[in-house]
């Protein structure tokens, strides 16, 4: 009998022993896959067959493996496809760690990506029943309800009504009501209208328009060769100042007239109108600046600018219509006369009040005070690099909102709407490029060292490298040359093209490339 006892000791101390290690081996495994959650990431990277996706966060990249459990949501409880899922879109992701790696468990798109159901656009052009309102099309329902919206800048009496799109001028802005259809149609409930007509605000941004740039170092041009475009307004050479800064334009009639010939065919019919510019003070015309920065710009009265170092980068005439595109409707959806509005601009706080939010937020990373020396120059600094009415940095919903309506300008004018997202691409790859963002870093140097006045080496040096280095950075995050924006841009034309150009015979609209390469290759050379 004891020899008996002796030998199940041994054996209840081996299972006691292996039950202990399990139980440990479990704890830590369920330590280790806790989840975590971060908010607000960037989806970089999700494709077929959707094993894995990459995220940006804290502006790092991050990689993470997607399996059978993965939950994708468009809200608490509404999922969503994951071929609806675009590069670009802002998402809230959870995801635990195994075996040193992030497996995501759930992603849930943020609720401004989807498309509302309420909007304000412009009234581009009325094609049978289907209206065209912010880049996207809209139908009127037997129970539709078209009224004046009244206020400052209407033209007409609040609550009027319209018995249907053939009564409003187009160029109206309309806030528009109603559910999209899977055809990608909206189909109107209620429709407030709003005349686009010259308003006192109006005249007081253009008057502060013009002192933001000198044109007297421009000459027009009066010769212009039989195969160029001439716009009425005539093209021009030498050197354009904005703010302190002169850019040089290109020296080159045939490639300036081709951007203007192609940036005429993307204008909507109705700016095009003589009765237009003379009512609005907007006169469209398209410069290129010989600069290796690729970047873009507008002035509210239609001065739009493309620089040399963006052409490069393009494959095609509908690229460059993508760009152009997107600059006018910047100018046709009023950002600038709506941002001067809402910031209460006057003569006296223009230069003051410019961009303050911004200069906020870099004095903020550098632990820079206002009453400060160094808050003095970085004022200074962005006063003198970063004129106040050029458009080109905008809230997320304004830039998509000119990413949409310049899609539906190249859409009308027949290019082919596919090649925009091919362009962001280009533009994703080259602002990851190590080398390429060195190398326009380098070139915006230059230009904040050649301004002359009071902006010298002395105030640069109060930055410091760290406050200069930042400097430059906020100058160069645009549209163009941000990789994180970069990504959204592409992510919005991708969903544009799934719901709203679901469908298109694209057989039938141009690409352009020979021509494109005709004419760029003399500065790629």
């Amino acid at each position: 009998m004891k020899a008996k006892t002796t030998l199940k000791t041994p054996i209840k101390k081996y299972f006691s022993l292996k039950i202990l290690l399990v139980f440990i081996f479990f704890s830590s495994l369920a330590f280790a896959q806790e989840e975590e959650t971060w908010k607000e990431a960037t989806i970089f990277e999700f494709t077929a067959p959707y094993e894995k996706i990459v995220i940006s966060f804290d502006d790092e990249e991050f990689t993470f493996l997607v399996n059978e459990k993965t939950e994708f949501l468009r809200s608490k409880r509404k999922s969503i496809d994951k071929d609806k899922i675009f590069p670009g879109s802002t998402a809230d992701i959870s995801f635990v760690i195994e075996n040193r790696k992030r497996v995501l468990t759930k992603i849930m798109v943020s609720a401004e990506e989807e498309e509302g159901n309420k909007f304000e656009g412009v009234f581009e052009v009325l094609e049978g029943d289907i209206a065209y309102v912010d880049g996207r099309k809209v139908m009127l329902t037997d129970k539709t309800s078209i009224k004046c919206k009244g206020g400052d800048g209407c033209n007409c009496s609040k609550g009027r009504s319209f018995l249907d799109l053939t009564e409003l001028p187009v160029g109206s802005f309309l806030t528009v009501t109603g559910n999209q259809g899977a055809n990608g149609i909206y189909m109107a409930s209620k429709i407030e209208v709003c005349k686009n007509v010259y308003t006192n605000n109006d005249k007081l941004l253009m008057k502060e328009v013009a002192k933001s740039f000198d044109a007297s170092n421009m000459s027009r041009i009066k010769l212009v060769p039989e195969n160029s475009f001439n716009p009425s307004y005539g093209l021009h050479e030498g050197n354009i100042k904005i703010g302190s800064v002169d850019y040089k334009l290109l020296d080159n009639i045939r490639i300036q007239g081709y951007i203007n010939f192609v940036g005429n065919r993307v204008l909507p019919e109705y700016t095009k109108e003589e009765s237009f510019s003379q009512e609005h003070d907007v006169y469209f015309r398209f410069y290129v600046i010989d600069n290796d920065v690729p970047n873009a710009m507008a002035f509210p009265n239609g001065m739009i600018f493309i620089n040399t170092g963006l052409l490069k980068l393009m494959e095609n005439e509908a690229q460059l219509a993508t760009v152009l595109g997107h600059e006018i409707a910047h100018v046709t959806y009023e950002h600038g006369a709506k941002r001067f509005k809402a910031t209460k601009f006057t003569e006296s706080k223009i230069g003051k009040k410019g961009f303050g939010w911004m200069k906020k937020m870099l004095k903020k990373k550098v632990n820079v005070a206002d009453d400060g020396i160094l808050g003095a120059a970085f004022d200074k600094a962005l006063e003198y690099t970063t004129p106040e009415n050029i458009m080109n940095i905008f809230d997320k919903k304004k830039e998509t909102q000119s990413d949409r309506v310049g899609l539906f300008y190249m859409h009308n004018s027949g290019y082919d709407i596919r090649e925009a997202a091919k362009f962001w691409q280009i533009m994703v790859s080259n602002t990851k490029n190590e080398k390429f963002m060195n190398k326009i870093t380098s070139s915006t140097w230059d230009m904040i060292n050649s301004i002359e006045g009071e902006l010298d080496g002395d105030l640069l040096n109060q930055l410091g490298k760290e406050g200069s280095d930042l400097l430059v950075t906020q100058i160069l995050e645009t549209v163009y040359t941000s990789h994180p924006l970069s990504v959204k841009r592409f992510g919005d034309i991708n969903r544009l093209l799934a719901v709203t150009y679901e469908g298109v015979d694209f057989s039938q609209y141009q690409i352009g490339k020979e021509e494109f390469d005709k004419y760029i290759a003399e500065i790629r050379e």
